[in-house]
Formats: structure tokens, sequence, C-alpha cells
């Protein structure tokens, strides 16, 4: 099995060009991955094909699939809406994008087509989050990091909506959720205490607002993964109690069958491949 993640962002919109633009990077990555003779599926399916792997001690030497999953990290209302951007003008949401390559290919090209959105759960954080974003990398409108749109993407079928952490530790909070209120360093969640209030409450939150539906996946914030929580926290307390199956770094490399899924990797969009040329030649080396 071949299998890559790759991670985008709605709010990154800095002008209308591949590379500073997730919203027009990914209809052509749509095409790309297809064409490269990769199946989009969801993250889930990667997840139980490792799981199996582990269980059965089985190689995947004969195995030829090639796997693409695709996230989204944050959770701005623009993976699942359009929207104008004040210079750059109508920007196509994500599921628009998804939507767009089903129309020209029909649904047999990609059966499986399905991507992830790891929300942030606290209201507060995106409240200040949509108030104080970064201009040189973001942007985020008025009402861009409500959560209502969480039900009618999961609706599209083409969408799951899944735990980014409670506040991302965001160092424009003026308190964090985190003993030591350590801030922009996911790497300081070391506690359960802390894990709890971070994953654990999220998982909770985000699974009351979308009706029991939340997927049980867990999207390390600022790719952050230690020990502690992908070896102790997260296989046993988070699983047990939340059922979180599988989270992900943002380490930029392909899924490898031996990786703990508690610590899977991803590319991420403008930062690990800035051109199309640059993501065919990931998937070529996968």
């Amino acid at each position: 099995m071949k299998a890559v993640v790759l991670t985008y962002h709605s709010h990154h919109v800095l002008a209308n060009e591949y590379g500073l633009n997730d919203h027009l990077a990914l209809p052509l990555d749509l095409e790309l991955i297809t064409q490269a003779g990769y199946r989009i599926v969801p993250i889930r399916t990667i997840v139980e094909r490792l799981n199996a792997a582990h269980e059965t001690g089985a190689t995947d030497a004969d195995d030829d699939a090639c796997f693409v999953a695709l996230t989204f990290d944050d959770g701005p209302i623009y993976d699942l809406d359009d929207f104008q951007h004040p210079r750059l003008g109508l920007q196509r949401s994500f599921v628009g994008a998804m939507q767009d390559f089903v129309a020209r290919h029909g649904a047999k090209r990609q059966p499986d087509l399905h991507a992830t959105s790891f929300v942030i759960a606290s209201p507060e954080a995106r409240r200040v989050m949509e108030a104080t974003y970064d201009t040189q990398y973001t942007y985020l409108g008025p009402g861009s990091m409500i959560e209502l749109w969480w039900d009618r993407a999961i609706a599209t079928g083409l969408l799951s909506i899944a735990n980014h952490s409670w506040d991302h530790l965001h160092p424009a909070l003026e308190r964090v959720a985190h003993s030591k209120q350590a801030r922009a360093d996911f790497m300081q969640v070391v506690t359960e205490r802390d894990a709890d209030a971070q994953i654990l409450v999220a998982s909770r939150y985000i699974d009351a607002r979308t009706g029991g539906r939340a997927a049980p996946f867990f999207a390390y914030p600022f790719g952050h993964c230690n020990d502690f929580l992908m070896t102790t926290y997260l296989p046993n307390r988070a699983k047990s109690v939340a059922g979180i199956v599988a989270a992900f770094t943002t380490e930029p490399r392909p899924v490898a069958e031996n990786d703990n899924v508690y610590a899977l990797p991803r590319y991420t969009c403008g930062h690990h491949w800035k051109t199309a040329d640059e993501l065919a030649a990931i998937l070529a080396s996968a």
C-alpha cells in the first residue's frame, strides 16, 4: 500500500495563484492525484489498513493500492461555503471543488472522494482567531469561524468533522486550557489533566454539536506530537473515553506500514509543496 495524507487550509488565501491560495491548489490537485493513479479515500480507510497490517504482521509487498487522504485544518466555514475575498474576489470552497470534480468526471472516477476537517472546538478561541489572524498567511472574514456549518458539511457526504483540540493553545488567547498557560507549543501537553482539557473536552464538544457524528480522529495543533500523547494518552484514555482511533502530525512523508496510528504523517499545501510539480514528485516517490 502507498498512502499519502495531504493537508489544506481554507483560510490560506494570499493571492490568486497556486502556493498562495489553497482554493486554487485543491481543484488542480484533485485532477493531478487522479491522473497519478491514486484513489482518494477517507482517512479511516488508511487507518483500518494499517491496523490490519499491525494485527496480522502481513507486509504490503504485493499490495499495489495507492491512496490519498484529504484533510483540512482549523475549521473555517470556507471548507464548505464559497466566499467573497475583499481583494481577490470569489473563492470556491473546498467542498465546492470536490463537487465540481464529481460534476466533471462522474461519481465513479473517485468513488470514495472524501475529506476530514479538523476543527477547533472552543468558541472563544475561534472568535479570537477570527479577530487576530496573521495577514501574512491567512484571511478570515466576519463569522468565518462559526460552528453552524458543521452539520451541513457532514450532510454533503463529502466531509467529516474531527478534533483539532479545544483552543489550539492559540497565542492570542488571554487564557488557554493548560495548567502552565503554555501557548503555541502543544509539546507542553504532557499530563492527563492538560490532555483532557485539550483533547477529551474538545471531542465531547464537537460530538455534541454534530449529533454524535464527529469523526474519531485528532490532529495535533502545529503538528506537535510528543511521546506521552502518542504512546500513552491517545491509545489509552482518549481511545477508551472519546473513541479516538488515530492522530495526525505534519511530518512531511508518506504513511509507512509500521507507523504508530497516533502519529501519522501529513504534507501541508503551501509549505511542503508549493507547485503542482512538487506534489506530483511527492506522489511519484511515495
